[in-house]
């Protein structure tokens, strides 16, 4: 969408397709972005909690994924939304287009247990790294109440994240 000039000899359908297509792309770097950040915060709350913040400093981490999980969840079922959007009206309405419809016949070949790759390596980080938090703040746990509470909301987190990366399968099963 550099110039008005050219703007002006696309149709509709060519315009909307360059819209979803810029905004596919935002959440798509924003997901790696969330990824990256969430990784980043592991390690430090793992390094600290590990070394010498205790108990504490690895119970906050999990509710913290479960919440930048939540940002993932989210541009990852628009993600999914543009791309069935497109594939659906936009490739019989735009001659040339396939990618979407291809895509998605590879996709469906690119599955472990019922789940997408994709989701199943990004979900499987944000848990893996929830339960590894949990796990070590057991070898510094006091059995305070606050730690006790935390270690109920952790778990809680580690729930709300299976479901949530479950509602991402089942979105990209549609």
């Amino acid at each position: 969408m550099d110039s008005l000039p050219e703007m002006r000899n696309l149709s509709g359908a060519e315009i909307e397709y360059m819209s979803l297509r810029e905004e596919s792309l935002r959440r798509i770097e924003g997901r790696q972005q969330i990824l990256s950040v969430t990784l980043t915060l592991a390690g430090a709350f793992l390094g600290i909690g590990w070394g010498t913040g205790g108990a504490m400093a690895l119970l906050i981490y999990p509710p913290l994924a479960a919440l930048l999980a939540a940002g993932w969840v989210q541009n990852e079922v628009r993600i999914r939304t543009i791309s069935a959007y497109i594939r659906d009206h936009l490739e019989a309405a735009i001659p040339g287009l396939g990618w979407e419809r291809y895509s998605r016949q590879i996709a469906a070949q690119s599955r472990f247990m019922g789940f997408p790759i994709d989701i199943l390596s990004i979900g499987g980080i944000f848990i893996l790294t929830q339960v590894l938090a949990i796990f070590l703040s057991l070898f510094r746990f006091e059995r305070s109440f606050v730690e006790l509470l935390m270690l109920i909301v952790d778990i809680f987190s580690i729930i709300a994240l299976v479901l949530m990366v479950n509602y991402v399968r089942q979105q990209s099963s549609r």
